[in-house]
């Protein structure tokens, strides 16, 4: 079976695809003790484009399989906003699935999400709810103040809400400001400990990262590898994608060398992703039909990845 660029581009912006990084699983090693320390809230911080979202997606469904009806798991998207009391509770109405999450006054909203939260945990196990709250940096005081107000009355109740705060860098810069409004309840309460999620910083990483297209994945119903639709021969002969790590990595070192930005930085998931895929649809059996990959396939697909611009405007460097 040959897959046509339409159904991988569709597979790989879709979130059944994701890839198992070393920085995701170390991240939910972390979440995994919050909720077990009974941390009630933490910020998870890293620069755009690294995967934040679909890390948060993933330990989710792992946390959903783990404990079933049990742990009640909710993320909310949060958006820039004016912010408004009736917005807010709206917003998380449509998080936990109510129909009527706009139909009347303030105070029925409010109640009728609390009502909801509530009723969702309070026959479990652990009368525990997970939030994340991904683009948290939207959030502003008040909004963290109407957040708190739920906490509260739900602890009340013997309910333990635990909000996990995604975002980039803004979201320390927020942290730090709530501290010098002394707002320190909001900061006690949901901002305590940090995680920096990062994007791939080594061979080693992208070596577990290109791992994960030699084995199967379910795509459009059927469990196919990547490196075998793609690379069939070289795949037969006992080749695979993540002994490529070394070389892919040495192509990124020698481009963030040549566009001037730091060696030691990050590679963002998102462009990761696009570099795979355009060698997979380029060089592969689709495309140039090479054997497997070379240095110059590497190299040319690191540069339609997108990476390079986007690189060049994160770290403020002039294009020539």
């Amino acid at each position: 079976m040959i897959i046509s660029q339409d159904t991988l581009d569709n597979y790989f912006v879709s979130n059944e695809f994701n890839i198992t990084t070393p920085a995701i699983m170390e991240l939910q090693k972390q979440v995994f003790r919050w909720v077990s320390d009974g941390t009630p809230g933490s910020i998870i911080y890293g620069r755009p484009r690294i995967g934040k979202t679909r890390a948060i997606l993933y330990i989710a469904s792992v946390l959903k399989a783990k404990y079933g009806r049990e742990l009640p798991i909710y993320v909310l998207n949060a958006t820039e906003h004016i912010a408004k009391d009736k917005f807010f509770y709206s917003e998380l109405l449509k998080v936990v699935g109510h129909p009527e999450f706009d139909k009347g006054t303030v105070s029925m909203l409010k109640e009728r999400l609390l009502n909801s939260l509530f009723t969702c945990a309070c026959n479990t196990k652990y009368r525990k709810i997970i939030l994340f709250i991904d683009e948290a940096y939207n959030f502003t005081e008040k909004d963290f103040k109407w957040l708190m107000d739920i906490y509260n009355n739900l602890n009340l109740k013997n309910i333990h809400l635990y909000v996990f705060l995604v975002g980039s860098e803004e979201l320390i810069a927020r942290k730090q400001a709530l501290i010098l409004a002394k707002q320190h309840q909001i900061v006690g309460r949901f901002m305590v400990e940090e995680c920096h999620f990062h994007g791939i910083q080594s061979a080693k990483e992208m070596s577990i990262c290109l791992a994960n297209y030699d084995q199967p994945l379910e795509i459009v119903g059927e469990q196919i590898s990547l490196a075998k639709e793609f690379f069939p021969d070289a795949f037969l002969d006992g080749k695979r994608l993540f002994s490529c790590a070394d070389t892919l990595m040495d192509e990124y070192l020698k481009i963030m060398k040549e566009i001037g930005i730091p060696s030691a930085s990050e590679i963002p998931m998102m462009y990761f992703v696009n570099t795979i895929k355009y060698c997979l649809n380029n060089y592969g059996i689709t495309g140039k039909k090479l054997y497997f990959p070379t240095d110059e396939a590497w190299r040319n697909s690191i540069f339609n990845s997108g990476y390079v611009a986007a690189e060049r405007l994160y770290f403020n460097v002039p294009i020539g």
